[in-house]
Formats: C-alpha cells, sequence, structure tokens
C-alpha cells in the first residue's frame, strides 16, 4: 500500500499550486524537490551575503482566483502597490511613467501624439474582444482546433484571428496607427518569450495572456489587475516574490501535503503501461497511483522508462524540439537607491526607485537584439527588466542598502564561437553602460554583483536551454502543440502519470494555472467524470 495518492516532482510554484487542490479534495500528496527551496525561479535566495532577490522580479502573471482559493493572504502574503508601477525610458522622447490614476497615463500618452490615448485603449479593447469573441478557457483543457475556430463565422473575427494568431506584433501596432514610444511600451510584452522580434509572427499572441484571463474568468473587483494592459499593476509582494511562495508552502503544508527537500528524481518507472513510481538519485522510492511531474516536460522524457512507442515518438520530438532559451541574470548590491534623470524631487526620485524599470526604447532596438540573437551574439541591445524590490521591502537588503534585480531578456543560449563563461562580465559592463544612461549614480553605488549566465540557469533550475517558460509561448507552441502533440490536456500516454509546469498550456510564467489544471485533470480522472469536481472552487 502506498504512504501517498499522489507523487509531484517539482516544488515550482504549479507543483504547489497543484498540491493545494489535490489536498483540499482528500488526496494525500508528497512533492519532492530536487533544490533545497521550493518555487523555482520565485524562490528567495540570497546572492550576496545579506542581499535576497528571486528569479522571476514581479507577480505580474499571478492569478487572482488561485491567491483566493489557497488563502495566501491568511497565511502572510501581502502587496505594496507603489505608485508609479512602471519606468520605461523611450528613444528620442519622455520616458513613460506607468501611473496608476488613469488620466495621469493618458496625458502621457497624448504627449506622444494627438489622440494617442483613445488608439491605445482601442488596440487593448481590440485584443480583450477576440478573447471574449473565442469562448476557450485558460482554466480548461487547451482548445482542439475546431474549437479554436469554432465562434469565428465572422469576417472581422477571421480577420483578428490572422492578425493575432498569425501576423506579427509590429504589424497589429502599425494597423492600429500607434505611436513609436507606444510600440516600444507594448513590445517588449509581445517577444517575452522564445527567440523573436517585434516582426515575428505569432507575437501579438503573447499579449493575449490578461484578455484571456478576463474572458476566463470576469473580474469581479474595480482594481482587478487583469484589467491593465501593461503588468506592473498587480502590485508587489511584500518580501519579494519568495514571499508568494512563503505563503503557498504554509497553505499546503496546513493542508497536510509533506514536501521533500534534495530530492532529484532519476527514474519514473511504470508496470503494464500505468505508473508505478519514482527512484531519486539518493537511492530511495516513492510508490503512489498518480505521479504528476512539474518538471519541464523534455526532462520529464528524459527519466521516463516505458516501451510504449508512442513514448518513442515523443522522445524524438524532444530532441528536434528545441527550447531556445534567452535568460541572463545580474544582481547588484547597491550603497544607494537608483535616482533617474528625470527625477523632479527626492520624493519623485523614491517613488521612481520603487517601480519597475523596462528597457527597450525603441522598436529598432528589438530588432537590433532579435537580430543579435538569430547569430548568437551577446546583445548591444540588453533587454533589461528591473526592480529595486528593496524599496517596498527593506529586509531584502541591509539597512541603508539596496539591492537592484535585473532579467536580461535577450540573452541566447547558445553562443556562436564563444561560451557565457568567456562573455558574461562583457553582458554585464553592457547593461551598465546603458542603464547609465538614465541612472548616472548606477556604477557609483554599485557595492558588489552577481550573475546567473544561461548555463547556470539550466544547471541551478532546472530550465532547460535557458528558456525560462519552458517552451516558446507563440501559437505554433500552444494549444494541442503545448508541450507536445497528445500530451497537450495534462494526461500521458502512461496511466497515472500527468504533466504540469509552464512546459504545458498556457504557460504564462508565474500564474499557477498550469498546477490548478492539472489537479482538475486528476480530480476528473478519480471521479470518473467529464464534469468538474467539488473541490475545484472556479475553473
Amino acid at each position: 500500500m502506498s504512504e501517498y495518492d499522489v507523487i509531484i516532482l517539482g516544488g515550482g510554484h504549479n507543483g504547489l499550486v497543484a498540491a493545494s487542490y489535490l489536498a483540499a479534495a482528500g488526496q494525500k500528496v508528497v512533492i519532492a524537490e530536487k533544490n533545497d527551496f521550493v518555487g523555482g525561479p520565485a524562490a528567495r535566495r540570497e546572492f550576496l551575503p545579506g542581499y535576497f532577490s528571486t528569479i522571476t522580479n514581479s507577480p505580474g502573471s499571478l492569478e487572482p482566483m488561485i491567491v483566493n482559493d489557497m488563502k495566501l493572504e491568511e497565511f502572510g502574503l501581502k502587496f505594496v502597490r507603489p505608485n508609479p508601477t512602471l519606468v520605461h525610458p523611450l528613444e528620442d522622447s519622455q520616458p513613460f511613467i506607468g501611473w496608476r490614476e488613469r488620466e495621469r497615463t493618458e496625458a502621457i500618452l497624448e504627449s506622444f501624439r494627438p489622440g494617442e490615448s483613445s488608439r491605445y485603449n482601442a488596440f487593448n479593447d481590440y485584443l480583450q474582444k477576440f478573447a471574449n469573441r473565442l469562448g476557450i478557457s485558460l482554466f480548461r483543457e487547451p482548445p482542439t482546433l475546431k474549437e479554436l475556430v469554432r465562434n469565428l463565422d465572422a469576417i472581422e473575427d477571421q480577420e483578428a484571428f490572422s492578425r493575432i494568431v498569425l501576423g506579427s506584433a509590429r504589424e497589429l501596432f502599425e494597423y492600429f496607427e500607434l505611436s513609436p514610444q507606444s510600440q516600444s511600451l507594448l513590445s517588449p510584452l509581445a517577444v517575452v518569450s522564445g527567440i523573436v522580434g517585434p516582426s515575428t509572427p505569432g507575437t501579438p499572441f503573447n499579449l493575449m495572456m490578461r484578455p484571456l484571463s478576463l474572458a476566463s474568468l470576469a473580474a469581479t473587483e474595480e482594481d482587478d489587475p487583469r484589467r491593465m494592459p501593461l503588468r506592473g499593476s498587480t502590485g508587489l509582494p511584500v518580501g519579494g516574490m519568495g514571499a508568494i511562495i512563503d505563503a503557498m508552502e504554509a497553505s499546503v503544508t496546513a493542508q497536510g501535503v509533506t514536501i521533500l527537500r534534495n530530492k532529484a528524481a532519476d527514474r519514473i518507472y511504470t508496470r503494464g503501461g500505468k505508473v508505478a513510481g519514482v527512484s531519486f538519485a539518493d537511492g530511495t522510492e516513492l510508490v503512489a497511483p498518480i505521479v504528476i511531474s512539474a518538471m519541464n516536460p523534455h526532462l520529464t522524457v528524459d527519466i521516463l522508462e516505458s516501451d510504449d512507442e508512442r513514448w518513442t515518438a515523443v522522445a524524438q520530438k524532444r530532441r528536434t524540439q528545441p527550447l531556445r532559451g534567452k535568460a541572463f541574470k545580474v544582481v547588484l548590491a547597491l550603497d544607494d537607491f537608483p535616482r533617474y534623470t528625470f527625477a523632479g524631487n527626492e520624493d519623485e526620485a523614491r517613488a521612481l526607485a520603487a517601480a519597475q524599470l523596462r528597457v527597450a526604447p525603441s522598436i529598432r532596438y528589438l530588432e537590433e537584439s532579435y537580430a543579435d540573437m538569430l547569430l548568437g551574439r551577446v546583445p548591444e541591445n540588453p533587454v533589461i527588466w528591473g526592480l529595486c524590490s528593496s524599496m517596498t521591502s527593506p529586509g531584502l537588503a541591509p539597512e541603508g542598502k539596496h539591492v537592484l534585480s535585473l532579467n536580461i531578456g535577450n540573452a541566447p543560449y547558445n553562443l556562436t564561437g564563444t561560451t557565457w563563461a568567456d562573455e558574461r562580465d562583457r553582458l554585464f559592463s553592457r547593461v551598465l553602460d546603458i542603464l547609465e544612461q538614465w541612472i548616472p549614480n548606477i556604477r557609483g553605488i554599485v557595492s558588489d554583483y552577481a550573475m546567473l549566465d544561461a548555463d547556470e540557469f539550466e544547471t541551478e533550475y532546472g530550465l532547460v536551454q535557458a528558456n525560462i517558460s519552458h517552451g516558446d509561448m507563440l501559437p505554433f507552441r500552444q494549444f494541442w502543440m503545448r508541450p507536445f502533440p497528445g500530451l497537450q490536456n495534462y494526461r500521458t500516454y502512461t496511466d497515472g502519470l500527468y504533466l504540469s509546469g509552464n512546459g504545458c498550456w498556457p504557460g504564462n510564467f508565474v500564474s499557477g494555472i498550469a498546477g490548478h489544471n492539472t489537479a482538475r485533470a486528476v480530480l476528473r480522472d478519480m471521479a470518473g467524470t467529464s464534469g468538474g469536481v467539488h473541490a475545484m472552487t472556479q475553473g
């Protein structure tokens, strides 16, 4: 008799979410995590003595439903909502400052070009109307092709499908006659996953996650962060992103979930077409009728032992489907907070320093960055996503000091003719050069720094080829293609073995949706019904 009903491999946020829903349904769950910490890229780590950060900077994708279902606020999760939320320097223009007050943001948009706020709002309304028209849910199994297009009889809906799913972000921006500045604001969100640029087909789909979430589950509160097209509106967790993981861990522990750390799975074994158990690198084994792998699906395929020829075909697809990651991390220990050149006074300087920073000043900047990635070069135009999290959570740095977390979003995993060991310092220096244009005190206040290159993302976090979303999130790697054709609905060819994590539909970074959906699939199968299960409060 097994000690557990369900084994979950991987203690990232999706593994924790799946465990919560299953435990709420009365299942006895164990999570096996290879590291000595849970949370994966959202885990709080001490990158430098006394300076704490995470790989992910902000919770812009986190689903409010999951926060509520896991009762994370009861377990200590609190948010602070800086104002402004975003600083985005622009080429040949004043920077965009994302204020919470709609009228202030619209005034900045109007400064770009008369009528820009109307065009910008029309663009976002277009995405939301298309999401509503599709009639699909992020909180269900991915749609089939027939289901995806079933509501698109009208020619205007078919046109929207072509522009959003088949066209490029740049073409869609130009169709709405958005100003160069607005295009620069939206483009980083469109190219956030994969080796892509603004002109790459399918990139508008990366802008659809918030619209699809709202279409899947309507907002009940006026300040629901999903209403805001530019991320940053969610607020920042007090204690950094690690506070989300702390609350999730406390939640599942209170539900009776067991978490085993330093437990690296090295084999998932089967008997008679059914999952039988998991063996680990330390020589131990766990047995349960259900195994959920919340690891990267590519890693799951690598450790699965099965004589089913369908798995052999998946292994072949795994070899010919590169993940094409582009992650690079810099953490700066600072003696002062970063001061922008455009801050008017001390109060404004502090407010701006607490906001998220996004460096992608023009479409041209991003297109040139894309060219570097295609050629396997260290980017001359690093796309930077930054946050000085100690401005809102002082405990993340020593008293009077600060920590600046920088994610470089266009550092290709595969370099041509060189290695990251040889190039990391050059990229670091280039990042400081770029920041110095808007934060002239940056070099003078850096007391220490840490870096994670693409190789370290892979070895330390299990992010194969440094792909933070476990696979491209363009349409050709979504729906029935995620993670592999035939394995798209969280179930597999082996009875009792399920897939989860960001490699499954819909991806979407730190959202928790895949964990929710996998738990839903397991509970539906246990109940022997195609309908919902009472334990799932939503979806």
